[in-house]
């Protein structure tokens, strides 16, 4: 109860100063006391109030209140009973807001323009009622409506910025730890808010009369420019400086000037953070959408790792199983020949023991495309060897040349080079297939990525071909999966000899060129 009422006090002590400092600055600009009340006190209260728990209301109503007691006692030739029963009057619209004040960004902005409007037209209505003027002055009422627009588009919004960073922000608890952390001090974005906020007084104040017009051009550039840096909270800073600006160096103009300068405000207001909001809105679409990426290369990671771990599994179950079954079958085939010494158990125990050699053979070239021995006992080069020497290019005549860095194998990790196998070995089966191709050449690079391109002088095929096949096709989204880039050029046009330049595509045959980041993710 003690810790209870000390914060009402401090609130209402709050309270008390910055309604009579924007009092100050809104009579300095409108020149009366009334509307002046109407235009940021008011902007204020309702403010605080969508953003202060409601055993606090009270504490801010009352300070309000107060504050209209004492302008009163000060000033008795004014008329202050409308005043107070538009504060009260507001209750009842301020609990409504409140209600539904929760949820996504879009919801609040939504809730305080209308609690805006809805005031507005209270102000409007209550001070016409009790004042007795006009109902047809339309002037008189779209004045005090135009006020209490322009302030709720400038003060509300900016005190849900200061609640949003004070307490929807996850702030570093004050432990020891924090001493030894460097202070980061962004005197940048200092410096470049007070130099906004000093050209714009500049530019109010010095700018010829024959330029004039183009003022509120230039009062667009910062809003633009914090929109873009900041969302929409900095299209609001950059509106509130240019009203500092504006009211700072506008005083005592007529009526006619105040309401263009109202307007310009309200506009600016509005405009910086529709434009605000929709960068911000645009930016939040693409975290969105990098997140995603992000999620779906982890998945295509972890979808490739597992496809690599039931390989193994698979190929190492084979051979243990199926190579003793197969060497058991040999070793009966071979008691069978000794025992049986007709001609006919000698040919099936022949014809069982040459059944069982090429299932051994079948075995083994299955295991090879599985998962390659070679590549865990002797690494990737001698991988590539293998694979050559299994598709018998020598055989057909085609020359294989490979440039293959001595420290490559040190920054690789296993997921990359079983990848490149995988590639490599897709390329090769297709160069011996279809390619018609004489010369290969493999090449492998290290940098930043691990860089492999494969080339041959074969007949080609269109480009539009490329993604037809499941092979090519799925060694490009296994790259991509990755994180990688695999790109597939062809030419069909018919070519003597390779050009063994890394630098110089062929002219006739095809270029796969694969790009992977070296990511300790892809261990």
């Amino acid at each position: 109860m003690r810790s209870f009422s000390l914060t009402t006090l401090c609130i209402w002590l709050f309270v008390c100063c910055s309604w009579f400092c924007l009092w100050g600055i809104s009579y300095y600009f409108i020149m009366d006391p009334i509307l002046a009340t109407v235009f940021f006190p008011f902007a204020l209260r309702l403010g605080l109030i969508l953003h202060s728990l409601k055993k606090y209301w009270l504490a801010i109503y009352s300070a309000e209140w107060s504050g209209l007691l004492l302008l009163a006692l000060s000033l008795p030739q004014y008329s202050w009973l409308a005043l107070f029963i538009a504060s009260v009057v507001s209750m009842p619209v301020t609990l409504l807001a409140r209600r539904y004040y929760k949820g996504v960004q879009w919801r609040l902005l939504t809730v305080m323009a209308i609690a805006i409007t809805t005031l507005a037209l209270i102000n409007m209505l209550v001070l016409n009622g009790v004042h007795f003027f006009d109902l047809f002055n339309t002037r008189r009422l779209g004045f005090i409506f135009l006020i209490s627009i322009t302030s709720g588009l400038m003060l509300v919004p900016s005190c849900y910025l200061i609640w949003n960073y004070l307490f929807q922000k996850a702030w570093v608890p004050l432990t020891v730890d924090v001493v030894s952390r460097s202070v980061e001090f962004r005197s940048q974005h200092l410096f470049f808010f007070c130099l906004l906020f000093i050209a714009n007084i500049l530019l109010q104040v010095h700018l010829p009369e024959q330029l004039s017009l183009f003022a509120p051009f230039c009062l667009a550039i910062p809003i633009i420019v914090l929109a873009f840096r900041y969302g929409w909270e900095g299209a609001l800073l950059g509106t509130l400086l240019n009203s500092i600006a504006l009211i700072a160096v506008r005083s005592e103009v007529s009526s006619i000037e105040t309401v263009d300068l109202l307007l310009s405000l309200s506009a600016q207001s509005i405009t910086g953070i529709l434009l605000g909001i929709g960068i911000q809105h645009q930016r939040d679409l693409n975290t969105k959408l990098s997140k995603q990426l992000k999620r779906n290369y982890s998945l295509s990671r972890q979808l490739v790792t597992a496809e690599e771990s039931v390989r193994q599994n698979i190929a190492r179950e084979l051979h243990d199983e199926i190579g003793q079954n197969i060497t058991a079958i040999r070793t009966q085939a071979s008691i069978l020949k000794r025992v049986e010494t007709s001609q006919a158990g000698e040919s099936c125990s022949s014809s069982i023991e040459q059944l069982s050699l090429n299932i051994y053979d079948t075995t083994k070239g299955l295991l090879s495309q599985l998962r390659p021995k070679t590549l865990d006992d002797l690494g990737l080069k001698a991988a590539f060897e293998q694979v050559i020497r299994d598709l018998n290019f020598e055989a057909q005549d085609i020359d294989v040349a490979m440039s293959y860095p001595k420290n490559i194998d040190d920054v690789m990790s296993d997921m990359l080079q079983i990848t490149l196998f995988r590639v490599a070995q897709e390329a090769l089966n297709n160069i011996a297939k279809y390619a018609k191709a004489t010369e290969v050449l493999i090449t492998l690079s290290v940098d930043d990525n691990i860089t492999m391109e494969i080339e041959d002088n074969g007949v080609g095929f269109k480009n539009s071909d490329t993604l037809k096949g499941f092979g090519l096709r799925g060694m490009k989204e296994r790259i991509e999966a990755l994180g990688g880039q695999c790109v597939i050029t062809s030419h069909t046009q018919p070519k003597s000899e390779l050009q063994m330049y890394y630098y110089h595509p062929p002219l006739a045959g095809t270029n796969i060129r694969v790009v992977l980041p070296q990511l300790s993710s892809l261990s």
